[in-house]
Parts: C-alpha cells; structure tokens; sequence
C-alpha cells in the first residue's frame, strides 16, 4: 500500500515525527507538504496517510486546516497526528480526527507528541529524544498491525466541541536588515503571504499567523520573535511547562 505522509510543519518537528513512523512502513511512500501544497487531491482506498498538525493555542491552524480541508479520502486508511511543544493539546487531535472523518478518511488511531517548543524554545528542549522515537515507533507498528486487520479508531479523544476559538499571539517577528541577505527563503515558505517580497526584512502582523517557519527556513538567523509581550511572557511560559509531558496514543 502507497504511504503518503501529510503534513503541516513550519519548524520541521511535526514533519519529523511523521518521518520517525513512517519508517515502520514498507512500500512506496510520497509526502504532501501544506506549507507550499494548497490544492486539491484525493487518496484512493488502497493508500494510506499519515497527517501530521502542530497544536497552535489549542487547534490545528487556521490555514494548515484550510490546506487540509481541500484533501480527501476514499475510504482512505489515516493515522492522525499533532505534535505539541508540551504545553497543551487542548482540542487540536479532536478537531483533527473530526476532519479526517468529515472528509472520508477511515482514522484507525491517533496521537499526541511532543517536541521541542517553536516559539519558546527553552521548552521541550531536545525532544522528540531516544525515549519518544521508541514509543512513536511502538505506535506506528501497532497502528500498522490495525491496518491490516482491518479496525478503525476505537478510543475517546479528548477534546471539546465546539472548539476553542482561534487566537493570534501579540508577539512581533523582525528581521534583522543588517542581517539578512535578501534570499527570499522566507518570502517563499510564508503560508500566509505577510512577507513582500520587495522588501523580506519587513514583515504584515495583521496576515502574520505567528507560525515561525520564516523564521525556521532563514539561513542567517535574522529572524525571531522580539518586543515587550514575548519578553514578558518567555520566563512564565517556559516555568509553566518545564515539567515532561508524554506522547499519548489511542486505538
């Protein structure tokens, strides 16, 4: 059966984890990348797909889920995914297993990782580490051996409905002019087109989604979050979330 691994992941951890199961998988595998994929595409009965999304504020983000809602299955095997910098998961793999569903994907488990935090980055520092990839791989088989026996999702995931709402954080992302050398890497990775290309130093926060893959994808490291809200909050957030939280796996 064809894997193809579905992913939204402007840090690259989301797409990690995906790549840590999919190596569990024989046969041909392909990835669709919802940063620069925003089409349509259907999967056929005898294919299987892994969708990855990071927990941003709780949900799945607003455009990866946009990106996402333009897929769909038939009868389609899906293994679902969202990956967290071990704060909260909140209503995200609920919101994410409801969607699949909606959209003819037949969900046969689900998960919730955890990995290094995008934004605050002393959270989660090192993670997914020797022990997650154990119990992603440990998932991945047994969502494997779910496959070919023929089950779906059984387990209760925890979430709400209806969801909570979408938030934007009020921290500013800036470019260091001095910095940058105008690639236009982050003008090309931006999903929500708030870099001009005529000028990647700047940046719209009305469009911005605070997503970091500019900042992520900046071969020069001239940009990151700065300002007075992101500073305060840095120190509370990091104590916060400082003790280890543990993927989590439904059947």
């Amino acid at each position: 059966m064809k894997l193809t691994n579905i992913f939204f992941s402007p840090s690259g951890t989301t797409k990690k984890v995906l790549e840590i199961m999919a190596g569990n998988f024989d046969g041909e595998k392909s990835i669709c990348d919802l940063l620069y994929f925003d089409g349509e595409k259907e999967f056929g009965e005898d294919e299987i797909v892994i969708v990855g999304m990071p927990v941003f504020a709780g949900r799945i983000p607003k455009t990866a889920r946009a990106r996402l809602s333009k897929l769909s299955g038939n009868n389609t095997k899906a293994i679902a995914v969202v990956n967290y910098g071990n704060a909260h998961v909140s209503d995200a793999l609920i919101e994410l297993v409801d969607l699949l569903e909606e959209k003819n994907f037949n969900v046969v488990s689900a998960a919730s990782t955890v990995s290094h935090h995008s934004i605050f980055d002393g959270v989660a520092i090192g993670r997914p580490d020797s022990d997650d990839e154990t119990k992603i791989n440990e998932f991945a088989q047994k969502s494997l051996e779910k496959i070919e026996a023929n089950e779906l999702l059984n387990d209760e995931i925890p979430g709400n409905r209806p969801y909570l709402d979408y938030k934007t954080l009020p921290f500013v992302v800036s470019c260091d002019k001095d910095t940058c050398v105008f690639c236009l890497e982050c003008v090309s990775v931006c999903p929500e087109g708030a870099i001009p290309d005529d000028d990647p130093a700047d940046v719209d926060l009305d469009l911005c989604s605070r997503c970091t893959s500019c900042i992520h994808i900046c071969p020069e490291g001239a940009r990151g979050f700065t300002g007075d809200a992101f500073e305060a909050k840095k120190p509370q957030f990091e104590s916060a979330n400082s003790e280890r939280k543990e993927p989590e796996f439904y059947f």
